[in-house]
């Protein structure tokens, strides 16, 4: 009988693959998301996202809460403080002002405004509430207190596939709130990259850096005003 060409030269190819496999396949296993270091370490050693960030940190003198305590840490990624600082310098250039980098505002400043993305206890996706943007009477998310008590938002957004609502990836938002509680749509958010990160002493969930550190929100002018 008469061999087909064709099936030859694939059992050759098939056979190469398997010896080659050997040389660079490697099976890791399933990632499990949980980490030896604490949250402080994570970011420490993950330069090339938090470096700004650590900064940040050790200028608010919030290390050790995030070595040792059982918190929840919303990570802005240092897309975010670049955001935040350009706008603050900018704003300064117009006022004829030298330029700040992070070392030159006073740590009680980014202890404010970083805090806010810190909370007390473990929060992994299934632990938050649904939300929705457009029906926020039925699904709001919930409101709860970060570190140093100011209000915000965390739900998960169910997102749509091939058109159909609700049966799509789900997100985790963070929201500042304060003190206006009743009218979500009008909060200033921004979605999770990546969630349920688990360092030893807690959860991550790192945000996505769509927006300015602190929400763009009074930052500037607080910083106008304390900073010469």
């Amino acid at each position: 009988m008469k061999k087909n060409p064709l099936i030859v030269y694939l059992c050759v190819l098939l056979a190469l693959a398997a010896c080659n496999k050997k040389e660079y396949f490697k099976d890791t296993g399933l990632q499990s998301g949980v980490f030896k270091e604490d949250i402080y370490e994570f970011l420490q050693q993950r330069p090339f996202l938090f470096d700004s960030l650590v900064q940040v940190i050790d200028r608010a003198g919030m290390k050790s809460v995030l070595q040792n305590e059982s918190v929840t840490f919303f990570a802005p990624p240092d897309r975010s403080l670049m955001l935040l600082m350009n706008a603050v310098n900018g704003n300064r250039y117009a006022q004829g002002k030298d330029s700040l980098r992070i070392s030159d505002i006073p740590g009680d400043i980014w202890r404010k405004y970083l805090a806010r993305y810190i909370f007390k206890g473990r929060y992994m996706m299934n632990d938050i509430s649904r939300v929705d943007f457009a029906r926020a009477a039925l699904y709001p998310g919930q409101n709860i207190e970060s570190y140093d008590g100011y209000i915000m938002n965390m739900g998960v957004v169910y997102g749509a596939y091939s058109g159909t609502q609700d049966v799509g990836p789900r997100t985790i938002w963070l929201s500042a709130i304060g003190d206006n509680l009743t009218d979500l749509a009008k909060a200033l958010t921004e979605p999770v990259a990546t969630s349920n990160l688990q360092p030893k002493n807690g959860v991550m969930h790192a945000l996505a850096g769509t927006a300015f550190f602190a929400y763009g929100s009074d930052f500037e002018s607080v910083v106008n005003d304390n900073v010469p």
